[in-house]
């Protein structure tokens, strides 16, 4: 079997990452797509409102038979909660409907009407939101779940991935150049064939007038066959140009088609190499940062010997005192450490006993 070429190995680099990475773009398009869950729970939110103002309502009204309801809104409910309490509440105004004569308490009965059907309002509100809400919310964990699969799946990536990929951006780069290159240097000057039609013109305007003069007895044969000759030369060089512009105008669609073409190549591969670069750095700032938090708490051990020197000094000179031995560091900003919140605001100080929280 023949050993892969360089270049054949360079492109099976770059085919496997950006296969992946059409596969992620596609992924992320298709959550982008997930959307109006934002709309949807702030429908969710109205409803609950308008639920809650029913409940307010009735607790503190005036058109309420004493005592007949009382419920606190604790702010934690959830839908079903906040569904039982509303069919709770709309039951006893039924009840109270029924008993009611309307015709001597005419404000109870309004008032038990209206905070019925904005209950019946707002519950139907609330149950379709939150059927929408759990709807959308499924979708877009499954998209996110698949999501986190495909980039699970990425291609191996190290430096020299990176420098495989560097080398296909730099085709597609000469590529586009090569291409824009032959369409700036190519001829667009349509001064040519505008000298060709202007002499076209003329030497049909020179023919014209002599067949004029001859038919008026002014000029002879001779003179209208040379202006023949000349028109038809004049005639046959426009048609040439004509032909040549054609020619030259269908080259540069074409150029610029294939230009567009390269450009659109040009900024994929630039993506996907961009994104292949991030991975692999942001893995390498992540190993780079764990070793040297790694190495600034090493030096537990020398600052042990310290405090053993401190303690000792001090034995022998009761009055001295020498502390505890600690290192202050002042760290790069920390992009992935576990603990780079409380590095980033406080530095990081080690002690006998290792790092200090």
């Amino acid at each position: 079997m023949a050993t892969p070429t360089k270049s054949k190995i360079t492109t099976r680099t770059f085919a496997s990452w950006g296969e992946w990475f059409e596969s992620l773009k596609a992924k992320q398009t298709e959550l982008a797509e997930v959307t109006g869950i934002g709309k949807v729970q702030d429908e969710v939110k109205r409803a609950r409102n308008g639920l809650e103002h029913a409940i307010r309502s009735a607790n503190g009204s005036g058109a309420m038979p004493l005592r007949a309801y009382h419920y606190t809104i604790q702010g934690d409910e959830t839908h079903e909660d906040m569904a039982a309490e509303a069919k709770r509440l709309a039951d006893i105004l039924s009840q109270i409907l029924r008993a009611n004569d309307r015709h001597a308490n005419p404000e109870r009965d309004q008032f038990a009407r209206a905070t019925l059907s904005a209950i019946s309002g707002h519950l139907q509100a609330l149950n379709e939101a939150t059927t929408d809400l759990e709807h959308l919310t499924a979708q877009r964990e499954a998209v996110l779940a698949e999501l986190e699969a495909i980039e699970g799946k990425a291609p191996k990536a190290s430096a020299s991935t990176l420098g495989d990929m560097r080398k296909e951006v730099k085709n597609a780069e000469g590529e586009r150049d090569r291409i824009d290159t032959t369409l700036r240097n190519m001829d667009s000057d349509e001064g040519p064939l505008q000298l060709c039609q202007d002499a076209e013109r003329a030497a049909m305007e020179r023919l014209e007038e002599a067949e004029a003069l001859a038919a008026l007895g002014e000029a002879g044969s001779e003179e209208v066959k040379a202006a023949k000759v000349t028109a038809t030369k004049a005639a046959e060089a426009l048609a040439k140009e004509q032909a040549l512009h054609r020619e030259m105008t269908a080259a540069r669609r074409g150029l610029e088609r294939k230009l567009e073409g390269a450009n659109q190549t040009l900024a994929s591969v630039r993506s996907v190499y961009h994104t292949a670069l991030d991975r692999v750095r942001q893995a390498d700032l992540a190993a780079r940062e764990s070793a040297l938090v790694e190495k600034i708490e090493a030096m537990r051990d020398d600052l042990a010997d310290l405090d053993r020197i401190y303690a000792d000094l001090e034995e022998a000179n009761p009055e001295a005192s020498y502390g505890r031995a600690r290192l202050t560091a002042t760290m790069p900003y920390l992009h992935h450490h576990p603990r780079r919140d409380l590095f980033n605001s406080n530095g990081l100080e080690v002690t006998a006993a290792g790092i200090e929280e």
